[in-house]
């Protein structure tokens, strides 16, 4: 592999750029020109809630990649501010359901990803005993494997 081992599209790739899906283009010019690329997906009738997640910083920055979810997908992009978060690792039985193009960016799962999560307005995190319902149907619980969970996030 080129570039240190790093199994992106950007380093291994070595067919014609321009012949590469425009998802695909899209995510390696935003990688190239900014270090990373942002990816939102919106809520539908399949997702309790929407989410944006980061793709490249492994590649850029030989660090995890970062997703949120449960936000306007607007909020979400460039993420939160001035409020206290929590970061977690991404259990990797999450990937296929929920970084797609993440992993086609970086061709070979897992994808090594960190997930972001917000309090409610009490400043409790999804896990905690008095956590608002908002917070918690809105952010799941990605450390535990997918085989552990219950619930809708489980089903997307």
């Amino acid at each position: 592999m080129g570039n240190s081992g790093c199994p992106c599209i950007l380093c291994t790739k070595s067919s014609n750029e321009a012949s590469w899906n425009p998802r695909a283009q899209s995510v390696a010019a935003s990688t190239r020109d900014y270090g990373w690329h942002v990816m939102g997906v919106h809520a539908d009738s399949e997702a309790p809630a929407g989410w944006a997640y980061s793709i490249g910083m492994w590649h850029t920055l030989r660090s995890p990649e970062v997703c949120i979810f449960g936000l306007d997908v607007d909020v979400m992009m460039p993420l939160v501010d001035n409020y206290p978060a929590v970061i977690r690792p991404v259990h990797e039985s999450w990937c296929h359901d929920f970084f797609g193009a993440g992993l086609d960016f970086y061709q070979v799962p897992p994808l090594p990803m960190a997930q972001l999560f917000w309090p409610d307005r009490e400043g409790r995190f999804p896990w905690e005993d008095d956590a608002a319902d908002y917070c918690r149907e809105n952010q799941p619980l990605l450390w535990i494997p997918k085989s552990d969970t219950a619930g809708p996030w489980g089903t997307v």
